[in-house]
């Protein structure tokens, strides 16, 4: 098996299954790697980035020179890599006293509903668990994390063609600066909550990176990550037959958002994680596709590719 890479500060909270951005699934293909995807038969995820990304990268030297000037305090180790056995962290910045700089980029929707009062440790829960990750292996004795905020969604500022790597963005973070757009929050080490990040990561990476194990899949989009070719015949337990009534009762008609789609997605993720493990049989009918019937063997289900090479369940 290849040697995988590293658990991240960036991937910690996915690992604890608190990221609305990625699923424990999903960081564990990444650490997994590219060759064992293929081996496997695994899709290996590829982020590309999108609009918030290319904005909080164009800024974070920017925002990181704005902070050396207000604390009047030098600033070094920019982009330096820590690695404590199977974790490694990449912080932003240094300052002296061995302070950690994490900066981050929001709009002020995000900002307003999910960032506390300037001054605290009250930011986002993924940003507190990727600081105190990058705390525990730096040591370092606290982190400023500076985030600056931008007036609307970065996706709107690419539409009102404002590029980010083509604009002064030294000159954009002194005036929103001014303007009371950029905040700066504390944050200290927090034992107890590094050491049941340690926990976590132990059992990620001893039951699932070492093993070669996918975590349990927690939505669609995971099944269909590690289900690319769904062969035979499934005879579904009475519990699942249920599922599946549920899932039809709901309706295709329903919107994609919501909490019957919702519901609708966690059932689908329920009923193929069971037909991920369970045994099978293989026929004509199902020599392409998982075709699910209940005890009766009466047709209930299928999941497979259309001509178009797009994953259905229906």
């Amino acid at each position: 098996m290849p040697t995988p890479l590293n658990i991240s500060g960036s991937r910690a909270a996915a690992i604890l299954g608190l990221s609305q951005y990625q699923t424990p699934l999903q960081v564990w293909l990444q650490i997994m790697g590219r060759e064992f995807c293929e081996q496997n038969n695994y899709e290996y995820p590829v982020f590309e980035g999108n609009a918030a990304t290319r904005f909080g990268s164009a800024f974070e030297t920017a925002i990181i020179n704005y902070t050396e000037r207000k604390f009047n305090s030098p600033i070094t180790d920019r982009e330096k890599v820590f690695e404590d056995d199977y974790m490694t962290c990449h912080i932003d910045a240094r300052m002296a006293d061995d302070i950690l700089i994490e900066n981050k980029t929001t709009y002020s929707g995000s900002y307003f509903s999910e960032w506390g009062e300037p001054g605290t440790d009250r930011i986002p829960q993924i940003y507190q668990i990727q600081v105190q990750h990058n705390l525990m292996l730096t040591k370092f004795s606290k982190c400023i994390l500076p985030v600056l905020i931008f007036p609307v969604r970065q996706e709107e500022m690419l539409k009102m063609g404002i590029i980010p790597e083509e604009i002064d963005t030294e000159k954009w973070v002194e005036v929103l600066a001014e303007m009371g757009f950029l905040k700066f929050y504390e944050i200290y080490p927090h034992e107890e909550l590094q050491g049941l990040l340690r926990q976590h990561y132990a059992d990620f990476w001893n039951n699932h990176v070492l093993t070669g194990t996918p975590p349990e899949p927690k939505n669609y989009e995971d099944i269909k990550k590690i289900v690319r070719s769904p062969v035979g015949t499934i005879i579904a337990t009475p519990e699942i037959e249920n599922l599946i009534s549920e899932y039809k009762q709901i309706g295709s008609e329903i919107s994609s958002t919501g909490t019957l789609a919702k519901r609708r997605d966690q059932l689908k993720t329920q009923i193929l994680n069971f037909s991920r493990t369970a045994g099978f049989t293989e026929d004509d009918e199902s020599r392409d596709k998982w075709i699910i019937r209940g005890q009766d063997g009466k047709k209930l289900a299928s999941y497979g590719r259309t001509e178009k090479g797009i994953f259905i369940f229906r």
